[in-house]
């Protein structure tokens, strides 16, 4: 397959948008994708009424357009990532299993990544937060057409932090149908320092989770200031912690009867308005926003695990199963997505296209 054009990514976003061609080069747009960690499809209240822990998000599904039947391309992280930085699902690009910190591939070289596409087109580029793509040599973010680095190169239960008294479950964290949990084993990479990344030279190991997600949105603001001052238009990839575990201890908000899930809800809440506030500020209309999860919630972890919406498979529940991450049912791999782009994106539409 060969490699996707500039205008071919810009055309994209036209159809997205309900245009009938991309802007003209001299106003090409911003992209900012969001990609939230094991969050359910019922974790928005725009999505399941029962959820009050996302005003931010509310607001930016009323001021734009919610897709109900998005689905990720895969049920755990490093398929579904791989695909959204390809457009080419697992069987194609080769990535059809989540890599290990002993991992020494990736993302095969000769596949083309959204930012190498952009990049050639003249963007500004950056990744924040969490790879999970290859972290060995030319599989490193800032080798993948990344300008800039600032994250985490796996999942953050892949290591041991500086954090105390962080809310790290045991391996599982709970007893299955009766069966005794398992010991703590190497499973849970207890025994690996986490380091967290800025371009190719760790700024801190073990990382301190409790400030990650502050880390993370005064980086993501740093660089669309610095982007848009640039006069460049400009590609983030903000691939959050939220809501994967371990989870921050911190007390739930008022309003949030969901405990330690809740808390680390709002406050991933929080961190999209501060991101589409900014990008707001620095012109609003010439940005688009997409947010989505890359799979669904991880069951496994019961009471640190997102809400699944109506997805709850039923019948397979009955027999033992779930419906969430790691699993082919509908739970897994159907996450919530909203796109937000004032003047192009119609606001207060609800798409029940199958995307």
């Amino acid at each position: 397959m060969g490699t996707p054009s500039p205008r071919a990514v810009l055309a994209l976003a036209a159809a997205l948008a309900g245009l009938s061609a991309p802007r003209a080069a001299c106003e090409q747009p911003n992209f900012i994708v969001i990609l939230a960690d094991d969050v359910g499809w019922g974790d928005l209240g725009a999505n399941w009424a029962e959820t009050k822990e996302t005003p931010h998000l509310d607001e930016l599904a009323a001021e734009g357009t919610r897709f109900v039947d998005f689905h990720s391309a895969a049920s755990t992280c490093s398929p579904s990532r791989a695909s959204l930085l390809t457009g080419r699902l697992g069987a194609r690009n080769g990535v059809t299993h989540n890599f290990a910190i002993t991992s020494v591939g990736g993302l095969p070289l000769n596949e083309t990544t959204l930012a190498e596409v952009l990049r050639e087109a003249g963007y500004s580029t950056g990744a924040i937060g969490k790879w999970h793509l290859g972290h060995h040599g030319r599989h490193h973010p800032s080798f993948r057409g990344f300008d800039y680095y600032f994250g985490i190169p796996y999942s953050h239960d892949m290591g041991c932090t500086d954090t105390p008294g962080y809310n790290r479950p045991p391996c599982p964290p709970c007893p299955r149908h009766g069966a005794a949990a398992r010991a703590t084993r190497k499973d849970c990479y207890t025994e690996v320092a986490l380091p967290l990344f800025e371009n190719v030279t760790i700024v801190q190991q073990p990382v301190n989770l409790s400030s990650l997600a502050a880390r993370y949105a005064e980086e993501a603001a740093r660089f669309i200031r610095r982007a848009s001052n640039g006069g460049r238009p400009f590609f983030l990839y903000l691939a959050l912690a939220h809501m994967h575990v371990p989870l921050e201890g911190s007390p739930p908000p008022p309003a949030s009867a969901r405990g330690v899930y809740g808390a680390a809800l709002s406050e991933m809440d929080t961190l999209v308005g501060r991101i589409k506030r900014v990008a707001d500020s620095h012109g609003k209309g010439n940005t688009l926003l997409w947010f989505a999860g890359d799979n669904g919630p991880w069951a496994q972890k019961c009471e640190l695990a997102g809400r699944l919406g109506p997805f709850v498979g039923a019948w397979q529940r009955q027999r033992g199963g779930s419906s969430a991450k790691q699993t082919t049912w509908e739970g897994g791999h159907r996450v919530p997505a909203l796109a937000y782009w004032p003047g192009r994106i119609p606001a207060k539409r609800t798409s029940r296209a199958l995307l």
